[in-house]
């Protein structure tokens, strides 16, 4: 990502183990760094960079007289802690090396060379994922593992950190679990992974568009099975309540019309292999692990159990198919508020005010709702460089390492990842674990930086990267969420 006139040289690469990586990280976290980046040295000839420790939001250039609001809504000074801020949360951390070359950047020249990703080559990625050969076609444990090690390698060795945070990002919020695909068709999770990564930035009803038609997606909310019969309303509701205009602004009239319009969307299924008698059963499985192998699943539109009669969907009647259905909901003025809201607090806090939201809904409206042109807004936002924002999230577990990854350049080794848990099994949305480092929360959170008299910073839900990560539903509300300050 950085210039080479601008970046020192990189400090050689560290080698490290899982089980000292989780050692380690438990061992920081305790001691007050579970949502800050490590006190890190890095020497290069005789040049030191040093990453430092910092304060958590509220305290930060605070004063016993300054007020609470004040020092919240004070920008960021510094320019180095500016940039890896920025890299924290548009990406998963910088290296020494990536900070300092982001420091001498401007808001807007900082936000361009992350949102331009796709003028950076990641041959270096590519060629460390095929030197890996991870299994994502068979299934099995291996193919579950194996997509949680290939993930992981992507978030923590890109030069496009954006393009990765927004991949997870979008698994977040346009939720599908594993638990639920199942073990045969885990390979669906890769292929709804790399349809994120393909649309990092997209048009969010394109995007909507090509989700509402993915084949993990279809699978999870039970589309596949929708006909005119008896429609479905699983996916018509999650559409609405988490993927666009939040809850208050449908009714269930509008749910019970819209699953009518998703009737008779469906999946390639695998191809049928004649069955040879005599064959034993691990031969019969055999041939069955071939046929999912080789299976490349894709939309198709059944006809005959499509419903074709009028629908009045959102105070509008007519014969509506799911494409209609999106488009109508992208019409909403409240589809506007609820994603530019749900963008805001992922790279800054959560409760923005209603001008901030007001501000980025302009831009949703006026960019054909572009998500790219959304998180600029918020990248070169006073907000986003505001000491609210500024060390405001607590990082989930699968953040918090790769983050120690790209901050320490360290070679990690993935062999173990995906084993606890059940290879990836998904925990339901209230038992989201929490990083236990500490007997005091806040104390994890702020450490030994905490001041007196400061206001402890906002809370965000941790989901762990190898028991729950793939396939996860961070896109859900948790029913008894942390408390704010």
């Amino acid at each position: 990502m950085e210039h080479p006139e601008h970046a020192p040289a990189p400090p050689p690469r560290r080698t490290a183990t899982r089980r000292a990586i989780l050692i380690g990280s438990a061992s920081l976290a305790a001691a007050g760094s579970a949502a800050a980046v490590v006190g890190v040295a890095a020497r290069s000839g005789e040049q030191k960079v040093t990453i430092p420790m910092l304060a958590v939001s509220g305290t930060t250039g605070a004063t016993p007289s300054s007020g609470p609001a004040a020092v919240a809504n004070a920008p960021v000074a510094d320019p180095r802690k500016r940039a890896a801020h920025l890299l924290r949360r548009a990406g998963f951390g910088g290296s020494p090396a990536e900070i300092e070359a982001f420091a001498k950047l401007s808001r807007d020249e900082a936000a361009d060379r992350l949102l331009n990703f796709g003028a950076t080559a990641n041959t270096t990625l590519d060629a460390r994922l095929q030197a890996a050969k991870f299994e994502l076609s068979d299934f099995g444990n291996g193919l579950m593992r194996d997509m949680q090690r290939w993930w992981f390698t992507r978030m923590a060795y890109t030069a496009r950190p954006l393009e990765e945070r927004m991949a997870f990002l979008w698994h977040g919020l346009l939720t599908s679990q594993l638990s639920k695909i199942g073990r045969e068709h885990a390979k669906l999770m890769v292929k709804q992974n790399e349809l994120f990564r393909a649309m990092a930035l997209p048009k969010y009803g394109d995007l909507l568009q090509a989700v509402s038609k993915d084949p993990a997606m279809l699978t999870y909310l039970d589309n596949v099975e929708s006909s005119k019969e008896h429609p479905n309303e699983n996916y018509a509701r999650e559409l609405m309540e988490l993927f666009s205009m939040g809850v208050g602004n449908y009714s269930e009239d509008d749910i019970r019309e819209s699953a009518r319009a998703f009737t008779g969307w469906r999946i390639t299924a695998p191809e049928r292999r004649p069955r040879v008698e005599g064959l034993t059963p691990a031969e019969q499985q055999q041939i069955r692990r071939e046929a999912i192998a080789a299976w490349n699943p894709e939309f198709r539109f059944a006809v005959r159990q499509h419903d074709n009669g009028a629908k009045t969907f959102l105070g509008r009647t007519g014969a509506w198919d799911g494409d209609d259905i999106i488009n109508i909901v992208m019409e909403q003025p409240a589809t506007g508020r609820f994603i530019s809201t749900r963008l805001f607090e992922e790279f800054a806090y959560p409760g923005p005010a209603t001008e901030t939201v007001d501000r980025l809904v302009q831009t949703w409206d006026s960019s054909g709702h572009d998500i790219g042109a959304v998180v600029r807004a918020i990248l070169v936002s006073d907000e986003f460089y505001s000491e609210e924002a500024y060390r405001g999230k607590v990082r989930s577990p699968v953040e918090f390492i790769v983050g120690l990854v790209r901050g320490l350049e360290m070679e990690f080794d993935t062999a173990g990842l995906g084993v606890a848990g059940g290879h990836g099994a998904t925990p339901t949305v209230p038992t989201w674990p929490w990083i236990k480092c500490s007997s005091n929360r806040q104390t994890s959170r702020a450490g030994p930086v905490e001041r007196a008299g400061s206001r402890p910073p906002r809370s965000s839900r941790a989901p762990i990267f190898s028991t729950s990560s793939f396939g996860g539903e961070t896109g859900r509300a948790s029913p008894s969420p942390p408390s704010r300050a």
